[in-house]
């Protein structure tokens, strides 16, 4: 969700130029990675301190590369994150850090989890996505202008 969050805030089709796409991919996998092999030097070498001074250190300039390099082409309407791309960050950082912290067999668990909701949301989730967009436009195309709140003019 975090790096959703990050592309939509950043990212979109057909105003974003194509060298802010390139920047924001390359630092999202910068922030990715670097949270991943925190989370690896975490499982390697618990004691040990010189991995973390390579990791964080990444994932803190390709955060600060996000918020200095990029302009955000989205702005929420009424309500958003905070301290974006901070707090999203942040987020990949932890949730990389915990899922690389599971054991073998939660991790297997897991998985299977994920793939359960994942066929549910495409046989089901999508389906009904998909109906519900479609009965909202059939709703506005039946309208008339006086409930859609326009005025006519006119006698």
């Amino acid at each position: 969700m975090a790096v959703a969050l990050l592309v939509r805030r950043y990212y979109v089709r057909g105003v974003t130029p194509r060298t802010n796409l390139l920047k924001l991919v390359i630092f999202i996998l910068l922030i990715i990675a670097s949270s991943m092999g925190t989370s690896a030097y975490w499982g390697l070498n618990p004691r040990g301190w010189i991995g973390y001074t390579i990791t964080i250190p990444l994932w803190f300039f390709g955060t600060m590369g996000i918020a200095v390099f990029l302009p955000q082409e989205r702005t929420p309407k009424v309500w958003g994150v905070p301290l974006v791309p901070w707090f999203p960050s942040l987020s990949i950082a932890i949730n990389l850090f915990l899922m690389g912290s599971l054991g073998a067999r939660t991790f297997i668990r897991f998985g299977i989890c994920t793939v359960i909701m994942l066929v549910y949301y495409i046989f089901f989730g999508l389906h009904a996505t998909y109906d519900m967009a479609h009965q909202q436009i059939k709703t506005e195309s039946s309208k008339s202008p006086e409930e859609d709140g326009v005025k006519q003019s006119g006698p």
